[in-house]
């Protein structure tokens, strides 16, 4: 039986998996969201592109190559032939609509859009009641996939993923997609910046940290909340009082 873990913190940021417990599991699979669940975590982070067949599935890079070492593109094969590449541990690439269902009272699911038209997609899919019952959150790099799901699911809260920029240039470009979350993903990450975000009534997300004592400091500036790709960053075992694991 896996040893019980226990929260560092009472007070602390929601957890979420990155691509689930991807440090445990191969990412973005559904054996991986399994993980972030079993630890606890209040939301799982995956990776979205469309399928041939127009299925948004749930994958990192456009292509194969980094997580299959082939060559095709997603756009050129359907869901049914995604789901059967060999991605390690008996996992294939999954739906999106695969995960709202095993995530459903069990773990909130925030969604990173990567291909085009993926916005629009996820808005359909939650109007057609298929993410009933999940926390949803949803959030690009792309301001006009943000825009795009605003249009196509304006009650879905949305997250903007930022390179280097100025506070101001988040600020600004949150307020014109209707954004509700910030999610700067550059270090330094300081107290100063956090506030700033929370002045202008943005809640924050870090960027990913598999570091320890980075985690404890995100949080310490008051971050909103923080991702890994391994949920025993965020826990420490009963016998170790205040440790990190």
């Amino acid at each position: 039986m896996r040893e019980r873990f226990v929260t560092l913190d009472r007070e602390r940021p929601r957890t979420v998996g990155h691509r689930g417990a991807s440090a445990l599991a191969p990412e973005n699979t559904v054996r991986a969201i399994e993980l972030a669940i079993d630890f606890g975590l209040d939301l799982v982070e995956v990776d979205v592109y469309l399928s041939r067949d127009g299925e948004l599935v749930v994958i990192h890079d456009e292509d194969l190559r980094r997580v299959a070492r082939r060559p095709e593109s997603v756009a050129d094969l359907t869901a049914a032939e995604l789901a059967r590449v060999d991605l390690g541990q008996g996992q294939g690439v999954p739906t999106l609509a695969d995960v709202l269902d095993l995530a459903r009272g069990r773990i909130g699911i925030y969604v990173e859009l990567k291909g085009v038209r993926t916005g629009a997609s996820l808005g359909r899919l939650a109007r057609s009641g298929a993410a009933d019952g999940v926390e949803l959150i949803s959030g690009s790099f792309d301001p006009t996939l943000v825009r795009e799901l605003r249009e196509s699911a304006p009650d879905l809260p949305r997250s903007v993923l930022f390179a280097r920029t100025t506070t101001q240039k988040m600020i600004e470009v949150c307020a014109a997609v209707g954004a509700r979350y910030a999610h700067p993903c550059f270090r330094p990450l300081d107290a100063n910046v956090v506030d700033a975000l929370h002045e202008a009534r943005l809640l924050v997300m870090a960027p990913h940290t598999n570091d320890p004592a980075e985690a404890r400091a995100f949080a310490e500036v008051g971050i909103d909340v923080l991702a890994t790709d391994d949920p025993r960053v965020f826990l420490s075992r009963p016998d170790q009082s205040g440790s990190d694991s």
